[in-house]
């Protein structure tokens, strides 16, 4: 019995050995009592995330109420015929120059059986003919105009302002005309005059803008408005890429060194995806733009590039 008892302790000893020959250089399991971690094993590295950055700059920004108007001759006058009848005679082509009193065209007012005097049409102006609406042949009455008189030495733009808007556009109001024609230009033009009253069906105010220096635009031709209604001069503005919002919260990530700072800003105007920023920011401050989204307060950065402010 004795000797089968030594034999068991040898045994469990001998077992023990081996297991403990089996860890490098002989140490415990790692959590064992009494045992300390390798001196190789480390925290894992912060992450880090790459960014691209803008500089919050100071520049003057306008808030624009964009419309559409069309181009035409600053005085016009529509002429009817005094009879009804056959237009037997047109004497004038569209873009004609005619003076006052002259002859346009001849009605003829005769029916079968019943033959009457040819009735002249004149210019009750002097100015171009802008419009004509009706072929020789055609039946004319006086309650169609059939001529329009305008003069295309002064043009002006007319355009049509929604009801909402009204508030925001008077009279002086500086604006950018462009066209298709000349694509990637614009023209400045001034709101002239309003209209007194807004239209009870289409619920526009009616608006009419002088061309402030010699535009390539023609009578007829359509154009596109960016009326300036608001300007702040050498305001802190940013990309609006750089602007974040959540829970009704809008905030940008401020740059410090190789950290983000979250940052609750106010906004003012917006335009040409440009933003005034009121408060929460100061001139010279570096934003994350893009990778923006992945960044939380206090989070490592590695600036890619600087856009400056574009």
């Amino acid at each position: 019995m004795k000797k089968k008892l030594i034999i068991t302790i040898i045994t469990i000893t001998a077992a023990t050995l081996v297991f403990t020959s089996c860890m490098p250089g002989g140490r415990r399991p790692f959590g064992a009592p009494g045992t300390k971690p390798d001196a190789d094993m480390t925290v894992p590295a912060e992450k880090s995330f790459n960014i691209k950055t803008i500089t919050v700059m100071r520049q003057d920004i306008s808030d624009r109420l964009t419309l559409s108007g069309d181009v035409e001759a600053s005085t016009s006058v529509d002429v009817y015929p005094n009879t009804s009848g056959q237009l037997s005679l047109l004497t004038v082509e569209t873009g004609s120059w005619v003076r006052k009193d002259q002859m346009l065209a001849k009605i003829d007012p005769s029916r079968p059986g019943m033959n009457y005097a040819e009735s002249p049409v004149e210019a009750p102006i002097s100015g171009t003919i802008t419009q004509i609406n009706a072929d020789p042949g055609a039946t004319v009455s006086p309650q169609m105009p059939l001529f329009t008189i305008g003069d295309i030495s002064r043009l002006v733009i007319t355009a049509h302002v929604p009801e909402r808007f009204i508030y925001m556009v008077e009279s002086g109001q500086t604006a950018w005309i462009t066209t298709t024609a000349y694509p990637g230009e614009k023209y400045r033009a001034v709101i002239s005059s309003t209209s007194p009253v807004v239209n009870p069906v289409s619920r526009t105010l009616k608006i009419e803008l002088s061309l402030s220096e010699k535009a390539p635009v023609k009578a007829g031709m359509f154009v596109g408005i960016d009326l300036i209604t608001t300007t702040s001069e050498d305001s802190l503005t940013i990309p609006e890429k750089a602007m974040l919002s959540r829970d009704n919260q809008t905030y940008v990530y401020r740059i410090n060194g190789d950290r983000s700072e979250k940052v609750n800003v106010t906004c003012g105007i917006k335009n040409d995806g440009l933003i005034e920023v009121t408060t929460g920011l100061k001139d010279g401050d570096i934003l994350a733009i893009e990778g923006a989204t992945l960044l939380s307060d206090g989070s490592k950065v590695n600036v890619l590039d600087n856009e400056g402010n574009r």
